[in-house]
Order: C-alpha cells, then structure tokens, then sequence
C-alpha cells in the first residue's frame, strides 16, 4: 500500500524539475556550463548548446517520472530516474567550483538533495520486487488457476449429469 503511494510522491519532484527544465532551461544551463561545455568540446561537438541539453534531459525526466508515478514499470522507470538524478548530480551543482562561502554552503546543501534523490530512486527501482514476493505472487497466481479449472470442471459435470437426465 505504502508503494502505491510512495512512487508517486517521489515523482512530483521530477515532473516539477523536468517541466521547469523543458520551459525554463536558461538557468540550468547556466549552472551546468561550467561542467558541461568542456566536456563537449573534448567530444567534439561544440555545436551542441548546453540548454538544449537541460531541455532533452527535463524531458526524459518527465516521462520516466510520470511512468513511476503510474506504478506502470517502475523498475526501468527508477533506475533511468537514477541516471539522469546522478548527471544533475555530477553537473546540477558544482559546489567545488564555488568560491565565495555561502554559495559553496549552499550548493553543497541542494548537491546532497540531489543525492538524496538518487538513493530515493534507486529504491524505487528495487522495493517490492524481492524474487521472495515474485515467488509469493506466482504461487498466488497458479492456486487461482487451480481453483477456476475445478469450478469449470464442476460445472462441466453438472452440465452432464443434466443433459444425461433428459434423455
């Protein structure tokens, strides 16, 4: 029960993130500069802007959360969650990069949400999905089975017994 609800909760701060990143990126971009453009450059693909970068990443990060959210798939969900919350988190806030004090102080504190966040979605990924429970829950499953094959088989000589008693 507490899943159901969890998964979603977490979401909200993606959807939130990836929407103000996909209509706002300017900032984030801003942020991310510093990291970002010197790593494209070594790849060779200058042309590539770093907001457009935020845009795509706001995106996916929408979509991945919305899927957590609906508790469709949330292993895959939560683990690409996990990858694009460790590249804000290489990237999102350069604490080190900071000189005066009280942004570094700063920094380092929304670094460390973001941290927070990737272990939030690493369990996503992985709570409720024990081989334990998959086993419990087949088991489940094949005794369901069971019990609709005797019911239909039941009625089946019901319907014969019936048939036999009008001839």
């Amino acid at each position: 029960m507490l899943r159901h609800l969890a998964r979603p909760l977490l979401a909200t701060w993606f959807v939130y993130g990836g929407v103000q990143s996909v209509l706002e990126p300017e900032k984030r971009a801003e942020r991310a500069a510093p990291v970002v453009e010197p790593l494209l450059e070594q790849a060779g693909v200058e042309d590539v802007k770093t907001t457009d970068l935020v845009k795509v990443h706001g995106a996916v990060t929408i979509a991945a959360a919305s899927v957590l959210a609906l508790s469709r798939t949330p292993r895959p969900a939560g683990l690409v969650l996990a990858g694009l919350t460790a590249a804000t988190v290489a990237v999102g806030r350069p604490f080190w990069l900071e000189t005066d004090e009280a942004k570094k102080e700063e920094q380092l504190e929304l670094f460390l949400k973001n941290v927070s966040l990737l272990g939030g979605t690493l369990l996503a990924a992985t709570a409720g999905h024990s081989p334990k429970r998959k086993a419990k829950a087949k088991a489940k499953k094949a005794k369901l089975e069971t019990k609709k094959a005797k019911v239909v088989a039941k009625k089946g000589r019901k319907g014969a017994e019936l048939t036999a008693k009008k001839k």
